[in-house]
């Protein structure tokens, strides 16, 4: 896991399935963007553990998105994952790298609602985003 301080644009991810925009939450509130490149369960520090905390900080009451990239896409398909289904009850948000999808032949149709279906160009945004902490898995 890492955490990116570095200065960029104010950028930040759009909608949730409640048509909230992530960068339209209270200005100063803290930003937590998890990002997940693996499908892998089971056991203490291991994927689902990483998933487990990105719930946690939405229970705690923090802006998170949670962007599934690589291997991670296949959570985004719903009934795949207890965490995420959590997650989204809860009031976190979802996203999915677009081209990691393709790849792995998913599209919008066969995914979780609410799941926001981006780039990388867009992913480099928040990451540079001063406001934005990041965790990296």
């Amino acid at each position: 896991m890492s955490m990116n301080t570095a200065a960029g644009p104010d950028t930040g991810p759009a909608s949730r399935g409640d048509g909230e925009d992530w960068a339209d939450r209270a200005a100063g509130a803290p930003r937590l963007l998890f990002v997940e490149n693996s499908a892998e369960e089971g056991g203490e520090g291991r994927a689902d553990g990483f998933r487990s905390e990105a719930v946690t900080q939405v229970l705690m009451g923090n802006s998170v998105m949670l962007f599934l990239v690589q291997g991670g896409v296949v959570l985004a398909v719903p009934g795949r994952d207890t965490d995420i289904d959590r997650f989204q009850r809860e009031g976190g948000l979802l996203a999915a790298d677009r081209f990691s999808l393709a790849e792995r032949g998913l599209d919008a149709e066969a995914l979780r609602g609410g799941t926001r279906i981006t780039g990388m160009d867009e992913v480099a945004g928040w990451i540079l985003d001063p406001s934005v902490r990041v965790m990296w898995h």
